[in-house]
């Protein structure tokens, strides 16, 4: 933190105050040692494009990874992503972007990837396990590799022989649009390896950018995944013209599935849901305007085809790809999960979304 130190100095004028703000030396060391990390942001959404304003924010240079050619231009020619968050200020001085995957890759000893995981697998296929080889691979994606039904840090341990010790995930009830106005945000830093999950913390961390840390990579990665699911539904009920007062009721039976469903799978007896990263990230999930699960479930809700609303959405609705992968991995567990199971039914089995939805209201308690 910066600690004010005043001096006065006698003018004939008068007495006037001067402020000097400084660091202590131990905080200055360690601000010292993360501007020594080479960070490389992956993806080019909203999401990415956020979290490269953040790490700008806090990092002398960061380097970023976009796939669309218009992007790069865009950025490099105005500073600006013209796809997604186009009010948001790039200073290319900082920002060294590039759509040349290996070589950002291999500038950058962290990588945070930010790349929508129905699109994972393909887009950094032409990474190999010897390039992310003693780099700290850090997830900020919502969801699960849909072609192999695996989570992402799964993922990366099976198919790039990432260590766990190396793997990290940045979560929490964020919007990519409220970053971008610099609304306060709350996020969470989670590994198995205490220092990465600390050092994460403190790269996300300014002055709209609060952050703590959690060792529950699991439970937190599946909160990620299922509150998509959930936001999708109570996008449905919203769309049939559901109030208020009905959603309370769902998002109530919501919660109550999604930690006993975790806790089924993976018990953890000082895992608290009612914090940020799992009640608050699920809370602004199926609340917000912004949420595009949320939207995409409106959209079926009114009558739309599911082709037809996934058209219609400029991005992706990760819990559409997720609720596939959740009830495949559930046919091994068996647990009851309602609401999870209706989604399916609407989403794959072409059932009828009104009276699946009506089904599941007589359930609910």
């Amino acid at each position: 933190m910066l600690v004010e130190v005043k001096i006065n100095i006698l003018k004939k004028e008068g007495k006037i105050n001067i402020k000097i703000l400084y660091l202590p030396n131990s905080l200055l060391k360690k601000k010292m040692n993360l501007f020594k990390r080479k960070v490389a942001v992956l993806g080019s959404g909203s999401w990415a494009t956020a979290i490269v304003k953040i790490l700008s924010d806090n990092l002398p240079s960061i380097y970023w990874w976009v796939r669309e050619l218009e992007i790069l231009e865009s950025v490099q020619n105005t500073g600006r992503n013209s796809m997604y968050l186009s009010s948001v200020a790039i200073d290319e001085k900082h920002v060294k972007v590039s759509n040349d995957l290996i070589k950002t890759v291999s500038k950058a000893d962290i990588i945070v990837l930010v790349i929508p995981s129905a699109y994972l697998h393909r887009t950094i296929s032409e990474l190999e396990p010897r390039h992310l080889e003693n780099k700290s691979i850090i997830s900020a994606i919502k969801g699960i590799v849909p072609e192999r039904m695996e989570f992402i840090t799964d993922y990366l341990m099976n198919h790039y022989h990432v260590v766990p010790d190396q793997l990290g995930i940045i979560s929490g009830p964020s919007h990519a649009e409220e970053i971008a106005w610099r609304k306060t945000t709350f996020l969470t830093s989670a590994s198995l390896n205490p220092e990465l999950a600390t050092e994460i913390a403190d790269f996300f961390r300014c002055d709209y950018v609060q952050t703590n840390v959690s060792d529950d990579i699991f439970g937190i990665e599946f909160s990620i995944v299922l509150k998509n699911i959930y936001a999708l539904a109570a996008g449905i009920f919203r769309g049939m013209g559901a109030g208020d007062n009905l959603l309370a009721l769902f998002n109530t039976n919501c919660i109550n599935e999604m930690t006993h469903f975790i806790s089924s799978i993976h018990p953890d007896k000082d895992r608290n849901f009612f914090t940020a990263p799992y009640l608050g990230d699920f809370l602004v999930t199926t609340y917000s305007q912004h949420s595009r699960n949320r939207a995409f479930g409106v959209m079926i809700g009114q009558g739309y085809s599911i082709r037809t609303a996934q058209l219609e959405m400029k991005m992706v609705a990760e819990g559409y790809y997720a609720c596939r992968c959740i009830h495949e991995i559930n046919m091994k567990y068996k647990i009851d999960t309602p609401i999870i199971d209706t989604v399916y039914n609407i989403l794959y089995e072409k059932a009828s979304f009104r009276q699946e939805m009506y089904n599941l209201l007589k359930s609910m308690k």
